[in-house]
């Protein structure tokens, strides 16, 4: 995610809305497997890593990811 990666506001609201995106794709995620195979599906842990990026050819920003484990009832 391009934008400031000190340690002032916007850098920390930029950093707010990467785990954001993060939470939101967890909430989808089970959302498309109730549609597809699950009866139920719950989150039972999530991670996520933000790594800066800063310095020579790279824009200035994080580099976001993350992992979820879902423990779902099959239909």
């Amino acid at each position: 995610m391009p934008g400031p990666s000190g340690d002032g506001e916007e850098a920390q609201k930029l950093r707010d809305r990467a785990r954001r995106v993060v939470y939101e794709m967890a909430t989808r995620e089970c959302d498309l497997m109730r549609d597809a195979i699950a009866r139920d599906c719950r989150l039972e842990s999530i991670n996520v890593n933000l790594g800066r990026q800063y310095g020579g050819q790279q824009q200035e920003g994080f580099n976001v990811n993350g992992s979820m484990s879902l423990q779902i009832t099959l239909k």
